[in-house]
């Protein structure tokens, strides 16, 4: 490969060879003689830190100029490069290096980023001086200029191309990583092989961009490709759609190799622009790998006029052996290329059996493992295929196959019916154990993102593919994704899949327990006096026997919400439990959106809220982790997911999970509410509040009833957090009374205005008027009973002027809408505060969970409910000493952190539903 490139460079010097965007989008280029004297350089000062020809140099370095310096490098001064998967975690790394120096592999030196750059300034000051070489290099310098030249023009010379170049681990999916070991002649002979069938008439003047990870054979297979055809390189660091179609455009971009997500996401673009501005079109070849072939990707890139060229290779072949231009009459078969070989060993009926290959660049061997050959050479692959009429037909890996009922099942045929569905994206398919056919296909299925894409159930999407399939194939369970977990080149990964159908939520059985629990004293409001509460516990029972808890907070009439207990027991009975008896969801964030489609389930939240957190209980108890860890890994993934699509978005404060090291117990603070009393009365409570240790207190207050209690509380208590609760109940009359708040140091005030004496008819105006309203006083206004529902809360976001808004999570529908709301509001910069509602243990450790996230640091309004029960209703019982609640206590160490107490739940309990 060197001598191709030096006869370039010498040919070209001052011709761009490579251009890199890194992931802002920044641009530098570099000619070829820059590029030939910094990889020749290089070369050398490796020499003089012990790296001697036949040792391996291992890179952990994402898409970069030196990741390119460092392949040239390597042929410049005979060593091989080990390309580690930059996105391993630094123990696989390791791992992997220990494997090759147990089997002997010498790694004499290992170049991570901060090595590079360190590497890369040494070489750039000893060539330029300190100019960067990626701008000039001055020949008028001499010396180690001359130098690196006559070094660069001897290796050219003195090239092997039998010497060993790269050694890259297969994935291990289906057992430990393999290190395949591919020689020069490997790695050249297979891209001029491609090179012949690919360049068609572009000799000379081509211009691919290197998207896929250099780590990955097809990635750098690109950068040989690009050398052997004397054409320049254009590489990224991340792929991003939108970017690499606009500049394939600007830089008549000939070639470029993808797998199907990145070819779905480039056809998601394209179709948002004008037809005349589409440039998918201008490709002369998008060569796709990576894995099986997607119908409705194919289908969509026939429609968009794109060259694509379905390809199959592997690692151990130094990247593809076949492909072929898809066109409208692509059945599947693919012609070898020049030079390979292929043989079906042990063929079935049909022609399909184990796959053998030869050719110029099929590997000799694993560096720490055997690999199967025949006894004239042909390597055994573990795929499954077939040869008619000089075609190569791939079925699937061998390893996929599974037997259910005496016959051979095939997954990648049920993903081809599945992905033809309206609606689908992508699916991945396997067997699982089944006691009475032995195994069972199961799908994962991952739901188109497009606006105005159908969204078929589970069922329905079984139905579909019962049209296609045969009995046997037809998935026994199919569960709806919005993504597949991927590789980082977009592939899936096939293992996490499989995690994730092992860490399923499989419920067999909902049982309902309504409740009514006697207040102590009665509570006061300004709308009710409350002597007792009713709700409803929600208990889960999966497929092993794990239980979750839930609870549904409706109050038993509507003075508080339109929502009542009767209506939301009838929504869980008929419409909810019947749901989730009937589907399998993967993370229990699936259930809000699998909700939302249901009729009855929008105007009943609570009900939702209550089979949901349920869910998210049992989720805990099936992976090993307590609540408040879960909701902090799903905060990141929403800010990562915000930041992915919104570039320049505010964070939302910070990491939730670098607060405290995984499986540490949580404390969070509580508030404490206080009801309508007399002066006396309410600052004797708040002293014992204060004396328990809460850190903010919340006083009920009301026309004509509140004002000189709250001065006295504040005259008593002149540091405290009071915040103020109205519960709608003032008018527009009363204004003075209001001013007269301001003067105390409020925190906020919780729904001041009676929207119906404020001339609000309806709730959809209720945000407006009260950010009217907040012009007149100096305490923020709290939003809470503005709103029933999460969409309604989520016009909040339309009035700047209100600042802080009290999170119940059953008027929101569950724990992922809440958490949604939360996430945007700190990244708005508004204030949230977790609010109870007379609730029992059950749902009050969810909510103080949600203290644990980072930028909810007001105190909620989640006393202990021994202020207000004479008897909690879980073990341990919801407790706040010193105004502390403790999350996962031990014994309580996953989910929500509770279990029923049977005997006070049974001396509670009012009615039980049981539904399977």
């Amino acid at each position: 490969m060197i001598d191709i490139f030096e006869s370039t460079a010498q040919m070209r010097p001052d011709q761009v060879f490579l251009s890199f965007v890194d992931k802002q989008g920044e641009e530098t280029t570099c000619t070829y003689r820059q590029t030939r004297l910094m990889a020749a350089q290089l070369a050398r000062r490796l020499r003089d830190k012990g790296v001697f020809p036949g040792d391996v140099v291992a890179v952990d370095l994402p898409n970069c100029p030196m990741y390119v310096f460092l392949a040239l490098a390597a042929a410049y001064g005979s060593f091989g490069l080990v390309a580690l998967n930059h996105r391993l975690t630094a123990s696989e790394k390791m791992m992997r290096l220990m494997e090759l120096e147990r089997c002997g592999v010498r790694v004499a030196q290992r170049i991570d980023e901060v090595a590079a750059q360190r590497l890369f300034d040494q070489v750039r000051v000893s060539l330029t001086r300190g100019e960067s070489p990626l701008r000039r290099v001055d020949d008028s310098l001499g010396g180690l200029v001359e130098d690196a030249v006559h070094f660069a023009e001897r290796a050219a010379h003195t090239f092997d191309a039998g010497h060993r170049a790269l050694i890259m681990f297969t994935s291990g999916t289906t057992g430990k990583p393999k290190a395949a070991e591919l020689t020069w002649r490997n790695l050249i002979e297979a891209s001029q092989a491609s090179n012949r069938v690919l360049d068609g008439r572009n000799r000379g003047r081509g211009l691919w961009q290197a998207v896929l990870p250099f780590f990955h054979i097809g990635g750098f297979q690109v950068l040989v490709r690009s050398i052997c055809s004397h054409w320049p390189v254009r590489i990224y660091e991340r792929f991003d759609a939108r970017r690499v179609l606009t500049e394939a455009a600007s830089f008549h971009v000939t070639h470029i190799s993808v797998v199907d997500k990145m070819l779905q996401d480039m056809l998601d673009v394209e179709a948002k622009v004008e037809p005349g501005q589409r440039v998918i079109s201008h490709y002369q070849c998008i060569l796709l790998g990576g894995g099986p072939l997607n119908a409705k990707t194919i289908g969509r890139s026939l429609e968009a006029r794109a060259r694509v060229y379905a390809s199959y290779g592997m690692t151990e072949t130094s990247s593809q052996v076949a492909n072929a231009l898809v066109t409208p009459n692509f059945t599947g078969g693919m012609a070898l290329l020049p030079g390979y070989t292929a043989r079906i060993t042990e063929p079935d009926e049909a022609g399909f059996g184990r796959l053998a290959l030869r050719g110029p660049g099929v590997f000799s061997g694993y560096a720490n493992a055997r690999a199967a050959f025949t006894v004239d050479g042909f390597f055994l692959t573990g795929d499954t295929a077939a040869l008619h009429e000089g075609k190569l037909y791939i079925r699937e890996r061998t390893a996929d196959m599974f037997v259910s009922g005496g016959e051979n099942v095939y997954p990648a045929e049920i993903v081809d019916a599945l992905v033809r569905v309206p609606g689908v994206a992508d699916a991945y398919a396997f067997g699982v154990a089944d006691a009475r056919w032995g195994r069972r296909p199961v799908a994962l299925v991952e739901r188109a993102a497009g606006e105005g894409e159908p969204r078929p159930t589970g069922d329905e999407i079984r139905a579909m593919v019962g049209e296609r399939l045969s009995r046997l194939y037809v998935p026994e369970r199919i569960c709806l994704v919005d993504e597949l977990p991927r590789s980082g080149i977009g592939k899936i990964d096939r293992a996490a899949c499989e995690r994730w159908y092992d860490q399923r939520i499989e419920v067999k059985r909902v049982v309902l327990h309504r409740v009514r629990l006697p207040f102590s004293t009665p509570f006061h409001t300004p709308k009710e006096t409350l002597t007792y509460r009713e709700s409803v516990i929600v208990e889960i029972v999966d497929h092993q026997g794990r239980v979750g808890l839930g609870e549904c907070t409706a109050f038993d009439t509507d003075w508080y919400l339109p929502e009542t207990l009767g209506q939301d027991i009838a929504v869980l009975r008929e419409v909810l439990a019947p749901r989730v008896l009937a589907t399998t969801y993967l993370h229990p964030r699936e259930m809000s959106a699998d909700f939302a489609h249901l009729e009855r389930a929008a105007a009943a939240p609570m009900a939702c809220s209550a089979i949901e957190m349920a869910c998210w209980d049992l989720y805990g108890k099936i992976t090993g982790r307590p609540l408040w860890q879960m909701l902090g890994e799903e905060f990141d993934r929403l800010t990562a997911l915000d930041q992915a699509t919104r570039p320049g978005a505010r964070r939302a404060v910070g990491s939730a999970l670098a607060q405290a090291p995984r499986g540490a117990k949580r404390r969070v603070y509580s508030g404490a509410v206080v009801g309508l009393g007399t002066p006396a009365q309410t600052v004797e409570e708040v002293r014992a509040c204060v004396k328990q240790g809460y850190q903010r207190i919340k006083l009920k207050v009301a026309p004509g009833k509140g004002l000189a209690a709250v001065r006295a509380v504040r005259r008593a208590f002149p540091r405290l957090l009071i915040t103020l609760d109205a519960n709608q109940s003032f008018s527009l009359h009363h204004m003075a009374e209001l001013r007269a708040y301001d003067e105390l140091d409020i925190g906020w005030i919780e729904e001041p205005l009676d929207l119906g004496t404020a001339g609000v008819r309806s709730r959809e105006d209720a945000f407006g008027r009260l950010a009217s309203f907040q012009h007149t006083l100096a305490m923020p206004i709290c939003v809470d009973e503005s709103f029933v529902n999460a969409a309604e809360a989520d016009r909040l976001f339309d009035y700047p002027e209100l600042r802080c808004a009290m999170v119940k999570i059953g008027k929101f529908g569950g724990i992922q809408p809440s958490l949604e709301f939360v996430h945007k509001a700190l990244s708005e910069g508004r204030e949230v505060c977790m609010s109870g509602m007379y609730d029992t243990g059950v749902s009050r450790f969810v909510h103080a969970a949600f203290q644990t996230l980072p930028g909810v640091v007001i105190p909620g309004d989640l006393g202990a409910t021994s202020r207000y029960f004479d008897q909690d209703l879980t073990v341990p019982p919801y407790e706040a000493p010193q105004g502390i609640i403790t999350l996962n206590g031990a014994g309580h160490e996953y989910g929500i952190g509770c279990a029923l107490a049977l005997p006070a739940l049974t001396e509670a309990r009012m009615g039980r539903y049981v539904i399977e």
